[in-house]
């Protein structure tokens, strides 16, 4: 298995470095640090029926070659737990950070590293620790009100299950990492993100998690933002069951495969 991630990972590197002619090159001046951070109200639905507060916060540092992000969520209220009538609390959390360097100053080919870390009792896992290294390809490099890239590499996913001993905790990704965002005006952007994964040992096990969204400028500092989650996980992990009198009934189900979240949110950038 490992074996099979270094070559996929190694083709895409190498063709990355080789899709920038040497001719026309495009000088791209560092821009200043970008910290967006965003107040919202969540509604989800899936393994988190009910979600109150979030809190994003966005950091993203341009420079000549390369651009470094930083992302912070965090996600406080009560949710169904287990299908049962238990409330709990939810507070679930994530944490990533990545590096694109660009394999040429026409900014057209880039590799990435990221790496990422997160926590989530309603799917099964107390927290997940992921690591990504890959290649990728902007198509409208020398646009800058629209963006299309498709990035491919590996994943390497550990979990900290709630049923332990259920699955497989530690798994490596085939990944598939296409963007896209048309900044309609000034005011107006919209875009998708997503990061798409297959199991190399099991290809009938994947994950997609997915990310649309609408930025509404209102000044600007502040705006309007959209947001449309996905999750989705064709094999997910166990949790226990809830009873009707709200209590474990001993028995263990799957979590459901599907988080679809909806939150608006204000943001200030500076």
């Amino acid at each position: 298995m490992h074996k099979k991630a270094f070559i996929f990972i190694f083709f895409f590197s190498t063709l990355a470095f080789s899709m920038d002619e040497p001719d026309q090159i495009i000088k791209t001046k560092p821009r200043p640090l970008q910290i967006q951070t965003t107040l919202g109200f969540t509604l989800t639905a899936g393994n988190s029926d009910t979600r109150i507060l979030t809190f994003d916060s966005n950091i993203q540092k341009p420079f000549e070659r390369f651009i470094y992000y930083t992302k912070f969520n965090l996600a406080y209220g009560t949710s169904r737990y287990g299908n049962g009538p238990r409330i709990e609390t939810t507070n679930n959390w994530a944490i990533s950070t990545r590096l694109d360097w660009f394999t040429s100053d026409r900014r057209k080919s880039y590799l990435f590293i990221s790496s990422g870390l997160s926590g989530n009792k309603f799917r099964g896992y107390w927290s997940r620790r992921n690591a990504q290294l890959g290649a990728g390809y902007n198509f409208f490099h020398n646009i800058d009100t629209l963006k299309l890239s498709f990035g491919l590499g590996i994943d390497y996913s550990k979990d900290n299950l709630i049923v332990k001993g259920s699955a497989d905790d530690e798994i490596f990704f085939a990944l598939f990492k296409p963007e896209f965002e048309i900044i309609i005006n000034k005011n107006v952007k919209f875009g998708n993100n997503a990061n798409c994964f297959i199991d190399f040992q099991e290809l009938k096990n994947y994950r997609i998690n997915s990310q649309t969204y609408l930025n509404l400028k209102v000044t600007t500092r502040f705006a309007v933002n959209f947001n449309f989650n996905l999750n989705y996980d064709n094999k997910p992990r166990l949790i226990p069951e809830i009873g009707d009198n709200g209590k474990p009934t001993g028995k263990l189900i799957p979590a459901k495969p599907a988080d679809k979240i909806f939150n608006i949110g204000i943001s200030i950038t500076v």
